[in-house]
């Protein structure tokens, strides 16, 4: 799968990978302070920002497209840094493929440990967004409100890219 990413400053790779719901955008403020000694590569996983979307969704195939990044763009021993849903990737990753291809990994707030699922709100929101039939954030922000009361989660979901 041919991941959007986007490149900050130069010298040893670091990879970006960001959580559920979540976009490359999201640590664009940490990558610019990272770029000013590393190679900071931003990646939107499958399914997210605007990289493209697959009904396969899981952490075997994105670790895939991992591993498909990292031999595309010929990167070796990166430190790779995943947050949430992101880190999960990294950790399966980490026990699936050859240690060569990382340095050192950061993992963001979550463990290696199973968690129940807890976001149905959430997805049942994005899912009830008609995107055929609205014209601005604000009704997708509208949209979302009938299953997901919080202000800040709507405001946060509503803000990703529409498609083109």
């Amino acid at each position: 799968m041919e991941l959007n990413y986007k490149v900050l400053g130069q010298g040893a790779p670091i990879i970006i990978l960001h959580g559920l719901f979540g976009m490359l955008d999201n640590w664009q403020s940490v990558a610019k302070v990272l770029a000013e000694k590393y190679m900071v590569y931003l990646v939107d996983n499958r399914n997210h920002g605007r990289s493209p979307h697959d009904p396969e969704f899981n952490y075997e195939v994105m670790s895939a497209d991992l591993q498909e990044f990292l031999r595309k763009h010929q990167i070796e021993q990166s430190i790779i840094i995943g947050h949430s849903m992101g880190g999960k990737i990294a950790m399966y990753f980490a026990g699936r493929y050859t240690p060569q291809l990382f340095s050192k990994m950061v993992v963001v707030d979550i463990a290696p440990k199973y968690y129940r699922p807890h976001h149905a709100d959430e997805l049942a929101g994005l899912f009830a967004v008609d995107l055929e039939k609205i014209g601005s954030r604000q009704e997708a922000e509208e949209q979302i409100a009938r299953h997901i009361a919080v202000p800040d989660t709507r405001q946060f979901l509503a803000e990703k890219p529409l498609p083109d």
